[in-house]
């Protein structure tokens, strides 16, 4: 897709959703792509929270990619560089040419679509590519960026970025950043104010004594458990700041409130020890009324239109793909099938199934079909009110092929892999429980937590269902420890006590691996480092050989 009257140029063909909007903000701003004005340079605080907590999480990541073409650059919230650390030429010219040193700013009005600009603009981690970039100068680089925020205040305090020389970032770069930005918002915390502090610790104890709903209020700090949220609903918070003024002046209460759906609440109290405005709440429903499953709202495909579901084999591609078509049991036409049997049936299946005006059908797995099925499919995409809904695996391992016919969808959903969304594993070991085996809660110790994350998850969620299914129906407690997981996720004591970046290196390097099919020089090229740096990482990270 392209910007039509863009300045100089159009965004590469089928570009991501997040980097086609990035352009379109770009051109709004006015920014000529070949431009070569330089960043305005104004002082900035390299000695404040934000540069103190990084320094050592950015020279232990130097360290990791020493040898490697790279460069990391922390940034504050207004996007100016603080710190840049740099091991490579090219990378140094490319940033001389357009200016970009300590004090620049990197945002989005300045340097168009860059990996420190648009994730502060995203809120959210994000890669850039080569030709992806909207400046000519960027373009002989990739960097993945990621937002820096208070761990207790909620806000953005900076972005990292990762940046090599190149068109293309390799996979390891995604979850290293991901970490280091979470140790460093750890090292935030660990330097934060006494009151903040003790907020942060009164909230950790509370939550590791019992599983029921909690919530920790400060002036300007929110904590809450995932309990306490879904007790809480929509407007839930703001009955506690009200009360939280009415704790600090009076003291200790128990009461019960009225939530905004309409259930009981019943909450205990108190002041936080050592703060000057610092409550902790106890919470427990009451009359709650029985609530249907909370899910996402689904915004169905409308008709004449069609979406891209991509993702690894096991993300829940099928599951998405019902949820946007917003029906349980949509009509889905197997891509494997035209392997199995003549082409042309398969063909002649789908355009009657479209010359029909079935209301939605799923195609599964286009990523398969061979270019002349690709080609007969690509028409059917705008052709009526059938609203289809294709599935396929990640988009930048797609054939030319399947990338063109993929390029055609009106829009596209990307379902990360498990192994990037380890934070997520405790919620979702609950979710699965709860459906595979109402009423069966499992909780996980944290050296049961550390075995699941340190695991690459090949099979993503359906193998993450499988093992947890065996576990809601393990006689006895409720509580798991790593003895009780499949003895192919039981770390030894030297994984579990890694450090989250190292973790997330690990999980990183066993999928290249299994990817590779063990094959270490696939591995290493897939990684972008050398055999012998892959060798070295395996040894410091305990990773099998396989």
């Amino acid at each position: 897709m392209g910007f039509d009257g863009a300045v100089g140029r159009s965004a590469p063909g089928g570009v991501r959703e997040h980097i086609a909007s990035s352009w379109r903000r770009a051109r709004l701003a006015g920014i000529d792509p070949d431009g070569v004005d330089r960043p305005e340079i104004a002082e900035v605080d390299r000695v404040g929270r934000l540069a103190v907590a990084a320094e050592p999480v950015l020279r232990a990541l130097a360290a990791e990619l020493a040898g490697e073409p790279f460069s990391v650059q922390l940034a504050d919230r207004d996007c100016r560089i603080l710190d840049i650390w740099c091991d490579d030429r090219t990378l140094d010219s490319a940033f001389d040419d357009i200016g970009l040193v300590v004090g620049a700013a990197a945002d989005e009005q300045v340097l168009g679509t860059n990996g420190i600009g648009t994730a502060a603009e995203t809120g959210r981690g994000i890669a850039v590519h080569g030709e992806e970039h909207f400046l000519a100068g960027l373009k002989g680089v990739s960097c993945f960026g990621h937002p820096i925020r208070h761990p207790l205040r909620g806000r953005t305090e900076g972005v990292l970025d990762i940046t090599v020389a190149g068109g293309r970032a390799h996979p390891l770069f995604a979850p290293l950043l991901s970490r280091a930005a979470r140790d460093i918002e750890e090292r935030i915390v660990e330097t934060a104010r006494d009151g903040d502090r003790r907020l942060f610790l009164a909230f950790q104890e509370a939550t590791r004594r019992r599983s029921s709903p909690i919530a920790v209020l400060g002036s300007d700090v929110v904590l809450t458990n995932r309990s306490a949220v879904t007790v809480l609903g929509e407007g839930g918070m703001d009955l506690l700041a009200t009360l939280r003024t009415e704790v600090v002046e009076n003291g200790p209460l128990t009461r019960v409130l009225e939530a905004p759906d309409g259930a009981g609440i019943r909450v205990r109290a108190e002041t936080v020890a050592d703060t000057a405005d610092g409550v902790l709440f106890h919470l427990v429903p009451v009359r709650a009324a029985p609530r249907e499953p909370v899910r996402r709202t689904a915004r169905p495909v409308p008709p004449g239109r069609s979406v891209l579901v991509a993702g690894e084999p096991g993300t829940g591609r099928s599951t998405e793909a019902a949820r946007l078509l917003g029906t349980a049991d949509p009509v889905v036409l197997a891509a494997t099938d035209a392997l199995t049997g003549p082409s042309r049936d398969w063909a002649a299946r789908l355009s009657a199934l479209v010359g029909e005006g079935v209301p939605a059908v799923v195609v599964d797995d286009v990523d398969v079909l061979p270019e002349e099925l690709c080609t007969v499919l690509r028409p059917l995409l705008d052709a009526g009110p059938t609203r289809l809904v294709l599935t396929c695996g990640p988009v930048d391992e797609l054939s030319v092929p399947a990338a063109r016919l993929v390029a055609r969808c009106a829009s596209r959903v990307e379902l990360a892999p498990l192994r990037e969304r380890r934070d997520e594993l405790p919620g979702l070991v609950a979710d699965i429980a709860a459906r595979v085996r109402p009423g069966r809660e499992l909780i996980l110790t944290r050296s049961a937590v550390a075995a699941l994350s340190a695991y690459a998850w090949p099979g993503n969620l359906t193998e993450l269902t499988r093992v947890v299914t065996e576990l809601a129906h393990l006689p006895g407690t409720r509580r798991i420890d790593v003895e009780d997981l499949p003895e192919h996720l039981r770390s030894g004591p030297r994984v579990t006590r890694l450090g989250g970046r190292e973790r997330a290196e690990r999980v990183a390097i066993q999928h290249a691996l299994t990817v590779a099919g063990g094959n270490k020089r696939e591995a290493a090229r897939a990684l972008g480092i050398s055999r012998t740096t892959l060798y070295r990482r395996m040894r410091a990270l305990d990773v099998a050989e396989t």
